[in-house]
């Protein structure tokens, strides 16, 4: 009982542990499409803003060395500013304010062009004027403007993000070179607004965030400038410039549901991974039920250091199909594999109770003293008891996966029959159920005579087997055979008796009418047979009768009917034989009964009437016939016969009339 409960509880268990690793599996599987597709929208969105910014870039580049072209290399600048090559500070100043008031009215048409900073610079790295800050000149540049450094020292223009002592911005430096002669160089700086400004433009579902680390800023500004900027959300090592949109050329600000994304940027541990990686990238945050995407682009100054990162806001149309269909995807999952575990655990169950009826029909079978196999579709055995196993000779693995017909059937020839053509095997073909003997072949090749029933085996209405029950009926056969052979018999002699003989000469005539074969009929009677049994007894005379049947037998073929018609009487049915052989063979059997000496008695005689078949003869008028043309001979002096396929109708002396013949 214990263990019956425990098998009931373990197949429950067993489903539901199966199930949960097949779940688990399917979301490991779903979790690692839904992040594929994830890392390929996130991949292809970091591409897009990359192409993005070089396009702006490369394109304000062109605009500034319009600039450039248009305003600073022109005759009376470039003579201002070759006065200003000198050692003398007072001429310096002069010139600086000549400068100032020749291309103010420039500076404020720049300004109007998202120009922050028009600031000029000597050969020698230092600040000459600053449109935006005239009070503020003379100091060194080469610690803190890498730009304006590598710009003087290569005489090539230089565009790059870079920190200042003012400003965080996008530099465009140009070397000015007049006449071969040096002269210094002028920027053009643009703020972030500039370039968030165009970026927007080409993708208008974005919104952008300049940081830039503290590292790389507050060291440089003016102590009145820090105030501008303040931590980011998510580290105090970052910077943002202008939080409180103090300045008319600040950013605006971000939408809430961006500002609520930016806010949870510091517990994002794949933003801060990316981030402290350097490298470009996008994450994926959710807000609510939209998921955000989060460019990261390290800007890169002129050293090639990055300092700088812009942050790229936008939601994600694809990527909210993507979790939906991650979500749609598991539930369908789960729900399906929901059913698939019930149909699992039914089908175990059936299987158990399957297998629980096996069994019990297993017990069943090899409890049976009948023997019983199985075969499918094919002939192959699946099934044997026991007792068919024993009675074959073979093991029961001997016997499974085998063809019964090739290996055990034997169809009582020895020519091989082939399997289409066994009635056993047309069971499953016709669907019809077969009954009868058939002969098998035991495993030492001995054949054996069986009784078969063969049972066709169906699913529904296709047949898909056969079931075949057989019994060795080989004794029953053999006391059958005896049987038959006693009730056609004589005892005695071993000939036939009266009544076998009579339905084969019912069964001649019928032949013969039918095909007209000829056959003979041949009456034997012993000669004084009664003066035998009185002087020498009857044993004597049961030896003469069978020493007749022998010597009869010696001459007569296989097919040819030998019965002891009553007392010393004898009748020979020769099939297919006409009356000139039939009466070769009477004088044949004449001649040796006359030279056959018997134990205990010598010599006998015999009186022979030969007859045949006439188209118009009964059985009663070939029998009438015969009898006559024995009586016959016996009238002649015995030991001779009488042949005649007509005889007179007039009574012999001694002959029996129809009258007895059918008494």
């Amino acid at each position: 009982m214990l263990k019956s409960r425990t098998g009931s509880y373990m197949l429950p268990l067993f489903v539901c542990i199966v199930s949960c690793l097949v779940w688990l599996t399917g979301y490991i599987f779903l979790r690692h499409e839904r992040d594929t597709h994830v890392a390929l929208n996130l991949a292809k969105q970091t591409a897009a803003q990359e192409i993005a910014w070089k396009a702006v870039t490369v394109s304000h580049r062109h605009t500034m060395d319009a600039y450039f072209q248009t305003y600073v290399m022109k005759p009376e600048v470039l003579e201002l500013l070759k006065a200003a090559d000198t050692s003398d500070a007072a001429r310096k100043n002069v010139v600086r304010a000549k400068l100032y008031r020749l291309l103010y009215p420039t500076y404020e048409q720049l300004s109007q062009q998202d120009i922050r900073q028009f600031h000029f610079h000597t050969s020698d790295n230092r600040s000459f004027l600053r449109f935006h800050a005239p009070h503020n000149s003379g100091d060194s540049l080469a610690d803190t403007r890498p730009s304006v450094v590598m710009a003087n020292s290569s005489l090539k223009p230089v565009h790059t993000f870079e920190t200042g002592r003012i400003m965080v911005g996008f530099r465009n430096v140009f070397p000015i070179v007049w006449n071969g002669k040096h002269l210094g160089s002028v920027e053009f700086s643009q703020p972030f607004e500039a370039i968030r400004r165009e970026m927007h433009t080409l993708d208008p579902g974005c919104e952008y965030l300049l940081t830039v680390h503290d590292q790389a800023m507050l060291p440089k500004l003016f102590e009145e400038y820090k105030g501008l900027f303040a931590p980011a959300r998510f580290s105090r090592e970052w910077l943002v410039e202008d939080p409180q949109r103090q300045l008319p050329d600040s950013p605006p600000p971000l939408s809430p549901s961006v500002q609520a994304v930016y806010e949870r940027l510091g517990t994002s541990k794949d933003f801060m991974a990316q981030l402290a990686s350097g490298n470009a990238g996008s994450i994926a945050l959710r807000q609510g039920s939209t998921a955000v995407r989060v460019t990261m682009l390290p800007l890169n100054d002129a050293k090639g250091s990055s300092k700088a990162v812009l942050l790229a806001f936008s939601r994600s149309p694809e990527l909210d199909e993507i979790y939906f269909g991650h979500r749609l995807h598991l539930a369908m999952f789960s729900v399906m594999l929901l059913l698939v575990g019930i149909a699992f655990y039914l089908f175990l169950r059936s299987v158990q109770t399957v297998r629980k009826q096996e069994q019990h029909l297993r017990l069943i079978a090899d409890t049976m003293d009948d023997s019983l196999y199985v075969m499918d579709k094919d002939g192959t055995i699946t099934f044997v008891n026991q007792a068919a196993a024993h009675v074959l000779g073979l093991t029961g693995t001997d016997l499974m996966g085998k063809i019964a017909h090739y290996l055990f059937h034997h169809h009582g020839s020895g020519e091989k029959t082939p399997l289409t053509d066994c009635p056993i095997y047309k069971v499953i073909h016709a669907g019809e159920r077969y009954k009868g003997e058939e002969w098998f072949c035991r495993a030492d090749g001995s054949p054996f005579m069986v009784e078969v029933a063969s049972q066709p085996m169906l699913q529904g209405r296709k047949v898909i087997g056969s079931v075949t029950v057989f019994r060795d009926i080989t004794e029953r056969k053999r006391l059958e055979s005896q049987l038959t052979l006693l009730s056609v018999t004589d005892p005695l002699t071993g000939a036939f008796n009266r009544r076998h003989f009579l339905q084969a000469l019912e069964a001649e005539l019928h032949r013969a009418d039918r095909y007209g074969t000829p056959f003979s009929l041949v009456m034997l009677d012993v000669d004084r047979f009664k003066r035998v049994n009185d002087s020498c007894g009857h044993e004597a005379g049961d030896r003469v009768l069978q020493e007749m049947v022998k010597l009869i037998r010696g001459r007569i073929r296989s097919s040819d009917i030998l019965a002891r018609w009553g007392g010393e009487e004898f009748l020979l049915l020769l099939v297919n034989t006409p009356l000139e052989a039939a009466a070769t063979l009477a004088e044949t059997l004449l001649t040796e009964l006359r030279g056959h000496e018997i134990e205990g008695v010598g010599t006998v005689t015999a009186s022979l009437g030969v007859t045949c078949h006439l188209p118009e003869d009964s059985a009663d008028t070939l029998l009438i016939r015969v009898d006559q043309l024995m009586y016959q001979a016996k009238a002649s002096g015995r030991d001779c016969m009488c042949v005649a396929a007509h005889v007179e109708p007039s009574p012999i002396p001694g002959s029996r009339s129809p009258i007895e013949w059918a008494e």
